[in-house]
């Protein structure tokens, strides 16, 4: 009896290993696998060819399980087809992020203290409306600190408040908000963000250095790979930096420009 040799290939992760578990695997491959399927039949104990000589040489089709079914003759009398097409398009109602009223900030155990001491006389604040003035706060000294330039890339250093109160009355007083009411959750907001030196909205938060062994410092920005570029391939930041330049630039030029008009009069 010849030894049966198998030849080695290399693994492939993204295919699966063949596992037979029982002769009758042999049957289903295909005919260019029937040398070997003959050697590694051979290989197979004397019981097993018993087995494999009762069972039919011809190839078995494969079966598909097909669900089983009962025509009910009432179904249409039971169950009438009351649906009429319109004339238009069925229109959706859109999700609340796509409205543009969707507050991302919930109360925390801290600011419900709060309001329970503030409306505690007289029921003036909602916590809906609560959270709408914080969010909102948040979202204006955002904005502030970007007109600024004063955006963190990471969390190392405390992030000062750059929001004035005068700045968020005029924006809020335009939104139906009365003066003493913003000024009370004003100064609350402030007080709770030179607490946290942070932003209490958790996506305007700056992520945390690559080099924080905190565990639970998470969401750490991905470490951006050193390649040389062109001076074409530099990419240009769109922010308040490079607005100032681009208007230092435009200043240059309309003064070159009436130097050049005053040169061809004279």
């Amino acid at each position: 009896m010849s030894r049966l040799s198998f030849r080695p290939r290399p693994l492939d992760i993204h295919k699966k290993l063949p596992i037979v578990k029982s002769i009758k695997d042999f049957e289903d491959d295909e005919a260019p696998a029937s040398t070997r399927n003959s050697q590694l039949l051979r290989a197979v104990p004397e019981v097993e060819h018993e087995v494999h000589h009762q069972t039919p040489s011809k190839k078995l089709a494969a079966e598909i399980p097909t669900p089983q079914f009962v025509i009910v003759d009432t179904y249409e009398r039971d169950y009438s087809c009351t649906f009429s097409q319109p004339t238009s398009y069925l229109r959706a109602r859109g999700a609340r992020a796509e409205i543009g009223e969707f507050v991302e900030y919930d109360l925390d155990n801290e600011d419900e203290d709060w309001l329970y001491h503030f409306n505690k006389e007289r029921k003036i604040l909602a916590p809906e409306m609560f959270e709408s003035l914080l969010f909102k706060l948040e979202v204006l000294d955002h904005k502030a600190r970007e007109r600024a330039g004063l955006i963190t890339p990471t969390l190392g250093s405390p992030i000062p408040v750059q929001l004035r109160l005068d700045t968020a009355i005029e924006a809020l007083q335009a939104q139906g908000f009365k003066y003493p009411l913003i000024q009370s959750v004003y100064d609350y907001w402030k007080e709770k963000r030179e607490r946290w030196q942070k932003p209490v909205l958790r996506r305007l938060q700056p992520p945390p250095p690559v080099n924080d062994t905190n565990p639970y410092n998470v969401f750490r920005p991905r470490e951006k790979a050193h390649r040389l570029h062109t001076r074409r391939m530099q990419r240009r930041e769109n922010n308040v930096q490079s607005f100032e330049k681009l208007r230092q630039v435009r200043r240059n030029l309309d003064q070159a420009k009436s130097l050049l008009e005053a040169l061809i009069k004279v």
